[in-house]
C-alpha cells in the first residue's frame, strides 16, 4: 500500500478471527479499531483467572498441524510461552478407562474398544478418505460434495459398524468435539476432524487465551463496545455503536470487518441481500455449558482428555484434564478439570442456577475420577451461545453457493468466523486472515 492514501477499518469482534484480522491489517499501514461487546477479548478462545486457576471458557485443545497459528505465534514473539501438551484420549468403556494416543494409528489399531469387524470397517473406509483428502483441508471443505450427503450416523450405520458410531464418533465427533448430535452433524466434518484433530497438540501454561489477548494488547480494542448497526456511504462505512450501553456518536471509516457468528451478521447489515441474510441466520450452533473445578490435588487418571460413551454416562460427553496437558499449566500440585456435558444436559440445564449445574455434573464426574468432589476448592460456569457450528448434511453446499455470491458483494464489508469451515479456533483465525487480504486487495486494486 506503499504511496496510497492512509485506510482505516473497523473490526466487529475481538475474537482470534476479529484480532488477526486487525493485526494484519495494522502490519500493512492500515489504521484499524476493534470493538468488541464482552469485558474482555477472546471469544470462544478466553481465558480467565479465577481463584488462582487459569480457566478456559471455550476452545482449549490446538493440533500442532495449525501451522498458520504457530506462525502468529512466533511472529509474536511469545513461542517459548507454548510447548508440546499431552495428547493422550482415555476412552470410558465396560468401566474402564482406554488410553489412546491421538496421533497414533497403532493404537487405535490395538485398542480393545472395538473389535475386529470393526476395525476392518475402519480399514476399508480408508480409501473414501484418501480419495477426498484434497478436500478435507481447511480452506477447501465447502467443494466435499460427496461427505456432505450423509449425516455423522448415517455415514456409520452404511459403512462403518454399530461398535464403532457409539465407542467413537458418538464422543469423538458429536457430544465432545461439537458439543452437538452425530445425527445432525455432517460425515464431512467427521473425515475433516478425524484428518486435522487426531494429532501432536501444543498448549500454553497461561492458556490459550494468552494468543488473543497478545493482540490485542498491541492492537487499539475498545471493550464493552455493542455495534448495532453498519452500513455502506459514498464515502465508506458507517458504524453505530453504544459504549458501557451509552450511544455514543457514529463511527467512519473506509471498510469494516464482521467477525462475528454468522447468525449476529444480519442483525447489524440491513442492506445484507435476502438471500444472504436468510443464510446465515440459519447456520446451526450447539450451545456450550463449559463447568470447570479448580482442586485442591489432581484426580489419579494421568490422560488429559477423556471422552464418554452414551452407555457409560448419558450426561457426560467428556472431561479435559488441564494439569496433565503441560507441565506449569496448574500452579503448584493443585488439579484443573472442565466437564462437558451432553446437548440434552444443557438444553435441560441451561437456565438452572451455576451452583445446581455445577453440583449435578460434579455428581456425574465423581462417578468416572472417584474423590474429585473432596478435591474441589472452586467452579466457574461458561455458557456459550451460539458455540461451535454444528454443520448438517448438506451445510457445505449451502456455503458454497453463499461464498460465490459474496464474491459479487461490496468488498467493503468483509465477513470472517469459523463458520467458513469446520468450527475451529484455526479456521477462525485463518477466515480473518482471508478477510484482511480480501480488503488489501481492494484498497491497492479498487476492486
Amino acid at each position: 500500500m506503499t504511496g496510497s492514501a492512509p485506510r482505516t477499518v473497523y473490526v466487529i469482534g475481538g475474537g482470534i478471527a476479529g484480532l488477526t484480522a486487525a493485526w494484519r491489517l495494522q502490519q500493512r499501514g492500515v489504521t484499524v479499531r476493534v470493538f468488541e461487546r464482552e469485558p474482555q477479548v477472546g471469544g470462544r478462545m478466553c481465558t480467565i483467572t479465577q481463584g488462582g486457576f487459569r480457566i478456559e471458557t471455550g476452545a482449549s485443545i490446538l493440533g500442532t498441524n495449525y501451522t498458520g497459528m504457530l506462525d502468529l505465534i512466533k511472529e509474536l514473539g511469545i513461542s517459548e510461552q507454548w510447548g508440546p501438551a499431552t495428547a493422550v484420549c482415555g476412552f470410558l468403556h465396560n468401566g474402564r478407562l482406554h488410553r489412546v494416543r491421538a496421533a497414533s494409528k497403532v493404537d487405535f489399531l490395538r485398542t480393545p474398544i472395538i473389535g475386529v469387524r470393526s476395525k476392518l470397517a475402519l480399514a476399508r473406509v480408508l480409501p473414501d478418505l484418501i480419495r477426498h483428502r484434497r478436500c478435507l483441508d481447511w480452506d477447501t471443505m465447502e467443494h466435499n460434495a460427496d461427505l456432505d450427503r450423509l449425516s455423522v450416523t448415517e455415514y456409520s450405520q452404511r459403512h462403518l459398524t454399530r461398535e464403532i458410531h457409539d465407542r467413537l464418533c458418538e464422543p469423538l465427533f458429536g457430544g465432545s468435539v461439537v458439543l452437538g448430535d452425530p445425527t445432525q452433524l455432517a460425515a464431512a466434518d467427521m473425515f475433516f476432524y478425524a484428518a486435522k484433530l487426531l494429532v501432536p497438540h501444543f498448549n500454553s501454561p497461561h492458556g490459550v487465551g494468552l494468543l488473543p489477548q497478545t493482540l490485542a494488547d498491541r492492537l487499539p480494542v475498545t471493550l464493552d463496545a455493542t455495534v448495532t448497526d453498519v452500513h455502506t456511504t459514498d464515502r465508506g462505512i458507517t458504524l453505530s455503536w453504544t459504549h458501557h450501553g451509552r450511544p455514543q456518536p457514529d463511527a467512519h471509516a473506509d471498510a469494516a470487518i464482521l467477525a462475528l457468528p454468522a447468525p449476529h451478521v444480519p442483525g447489524l447489515l440491513a442492506e445484507l441481500p435476502s438471500e444472504d441474510a436468510a443464510y446465515l441466520r440459519s447456520v446451526p450452533y450447539s450451545r456450550g455449558l463449559i463447568t470447570t473445578f479448580g482442586l485442591s490435588h489432581p484426580p489419579k487418571e494421568t490422560s488429559p482428555t477423556i471422552f464418554t460413551t452414551r452407555d457409560a454416562h448419558p450426561e457426560i460427553a467428556g472431561i479435559e484434564l488441564h494439569h496433565n496437558k503441560l507441565p506449569g499449566r496448574v500452579d503448584g500440585d493443585r488439579g484443573l478439570i472442565t466437564v462437558h456435558p451432553r446437548k440434552d444436559f444443557t438444553e435441560g440445564w441451561w437456565d438452572e442456577e451455576d451452583t445446581a449445574i455445577a453440583e449435578r455434573l460434579l455428581q456425574a464426574a465423581s462417578t468416572i475420577l472417584p474423590g474429585v468432589r473432596d478435591a474441589v476448592l472452586t467452579h466457574h460456569v461458561s455458557r456459550r451461545d451460539p458455540a461451535l457450528v454444528v454443520r448438517p448434511p448438506g451445510g457445505y453446499a449451502q456455503l458454497r453457493a453463499f461464498n460465490t455470491r459474496r464474491r459479487t458483494a461490496d468488498p467493503r464489508i468483509q465477513l470472517a468466523g469459523d463458520y467458513f469451515g469446520p468450527s475451529s479456533t484455526y479456521g477462525a483465525l485463518r477466515s480473518g486472515e482471508h478477510a484482511a487480504t480480501r480488503l488489501l486487495d481492494h484498497f491497492t486494486t479498487g476492486t
